[in-house]
């Protein structure tokens, strides 16, 4: 439970698990497994040196291979928080078989659910609300300290009373998934299933049916395309351990060599260039990263100042370790071969979601957003900014994503429909997104009001539920995609991974290009 959302823009906001990517690992003086000494004359000679077969990376024509990192990778994925991760890399076909079980079983569920409800004539969300959030206890003092004991490693030095609330959201979120479960189970009794074909089936075409639930089906494609963002994350997941271990690899190969050619040892040469040049945070650091921060940040700034310190303490190591590494890279000849996986590009509907842009254009966003999201609200000003230079080439589409954990978000997606209905849907998810801390309904109404809506309109579509079934089907369309986060940005189906500004802009000007070039 992290209890700071730290720097570089917009975080995502998770519905289960949160990992972190790893960043590459920097000049280390631990001088065991050492490689042996670097023929550093490589460096300003000409002659093309032949990477061998396999190998990962060459520094100054010494190849790394996979043997050579194997041990920092594994060391790597152990500490990833994510169990599919950890099974991914030790059985990728196994855990790809297991992941296509999971779900077809989470579809069937969601079916289920579905079903029942159009039987009672009520959304998703009420069914919900009605079987599973109204039976959800308040979370005991037992459980709430005893979660926070054996969690004390990652919650740093903020007391119980300051991540009270998200140790009760998460024990709240436990019972959920288990009342969730347990409602699909009965429902299993009233609805008819069919099983199909085996998910696992080699050959299996687009169209073959896995399971059928009332009048709706679930077929191979479908399962497929669930499974392309999931089988990305974990291919990508890997490409970074192994990108952190090369990287390590690398900088310790260049700063052994260093040493050697300044006569010195590795210790007394990162407490020359590393150790030596760090800046400690001062209290005017730490005041001025929280006070930009504070919207994130759990907690006064007497009670997560040691956590700001650390946090700025590592970014500095980061900076002095990167600005050093890069020194001896710049006068070495260094070739990696390890390639990044590409994200998939998927077939994102854009439905008849609110847009703007062209509809012709080049370049269409598609953003899955949760109006309640802190991250999704910080991440729309920099969205907005970014598309300025663009005009007309980009069209961009906003799909809804509302996140569980979140009360208002539901009602407030149904109210940006209604705004969206009388023409004003940007206007109004301005207000919302201005005003995250109050989407209750009397406030969704009043920001109707600002913007000079047609409040009989408004109120009836919005106490009837009239865009409910939207709402949920856009919820749906998300989870197809792969979408457990918010914002949740695809362009032109692939999804983005940084979300800065310049990150959009990169993935914008890529998309354009290949875009024209496939004309």
């Amino acid at each position: 439970m992290a209890l700071l959302m730290l720097a570089g823009g917009a975080r995502a906001q998770v519905t289960r698990r949160n990992t972190q990517p790893s960043r590459p690992a920097p000049a280390t003086t631990n001088t065991q497994n050492r490689p042996g000494p670097v023929n550093t004359s490589a460096a300003t000679d000409k002659r093309p040196v032949t990477m061998p077969a396999g190998a990962l990376a060459m520094v100054n024509g010494q190849a790394i291979m996979p043997a050579d990192v194997e041990a920092d990778v594994q060391a790597i994925i152990a500490g990833n928080p994510d169990q599919f991760m950890q099974s991914f890399y030790r059985d990728p076909v196994k855990e790809t078989a297991a992941a296509r079980t999971r779900g077809l079983d989470a579809r069937t569920k969601s079916l289920l659910i579905e079903a029942e409800a159009k039987r009672r004539k009520i959304t998703v969300a009420e069914l919900i609300e009605t079987e599973v959030t109204s039976h959800v206890p308040t979370p005991s003092e037992d459980e709430i300290r005893a979660v926070y004991e054996a969690n004390r490693a990652q919650i740093g030095n903020a007391d119980l009373d300051t991540v009270r609330p998200q140790i009760v959201n998460y024990l709240r979120g436990k019972v959920s998934e288990r009342l969730y479960s347990e409602l699909a189970a009965r429902m299993r009794m009233t609805n008819t299933v069919t099983k199909g074909a085996d998910p696992n089936a080699p050959n299996l075409a687009p169209g073959t049916v896995l399971v059928t639930v009332g009048d709706k089906q679930f077929t191979a494609g479908m399962m497929e395309e669930r499974l392309k963002p999931y089988l990305y994350k974990m291919r990508l997941a890997i490409y970074q351990a192994q990108k952190n271990a090369v990287d390590k690899r690398i900088n310790d190969m260049l700063l052994l060599a260093e040493a050697q050619r300044r006569n010195t040892t590795p210790e007394k040469l990162v407490q020359e260039e590393i150790t030596n040049k760090k800046r400690p945070p001062t209290d005017a650091d730490v005041q001025k990263f929280y006070a930009e921060n504070k919207e994130r940040i759990t907690g006064d700034l007497a009670s997560v100042r040691a956590d700001i310190i650390n946090y700025l303490n590592d970014k500095e190591q980061e900076r002095v370790e990167r600005e050093f590494a890069d020194k001896l890279r710049a006068s070495a000849d260094v070739r990696i071969a390890l390639k990044e996986p590409e994200a998939p590009a998927q077939a994102i509907s854009v439905d008849d979601d609110p847009a703007r842009g062209d509809s012709k254009a080049l370049v269409t966003i598609v953003e899955f957003t949760d109006f309640q999201c802190p991250a999704c609200g910080a991440m729309y000003p920099v969205l907005e900014e970014a598309l300025k230079s663009y005009g007309q080439r980009v069209r961009f589409v906003v799909r809804d994503f509302p996140l569980g954990q979140h009360q208002f978000a539901r009602k407030a997606a149904e109210a940006a429909a209604a705004a969206n209905a009388q023409g004003k849907f940007f206007e109004y998810i301005n207000l919302l997104f201005t005003h995250q801390d109050a989407l209750d309904v009397d406030s969704l109404k009043k920001y109707a009001t600002q913007l000079n809506l047609d409040r009989a309109r408004f109120d009836a579509a919005l106490d009837a539920g009239t865009y409910a079934a939207e709402v949920q089907h856009d919820v749906e369309d998300g989870e197809l995609y792969g979408v457990d986060s918010t914002p949740a940005i695809f362009i032109n189906g692939v999804r983005l991974q940084d979300l800065s500004a310049e990150g959009i802009r990169a993935a914008i000007d890529k998309a354009l290009a290949r875009a024209a070039n496939n004309k």
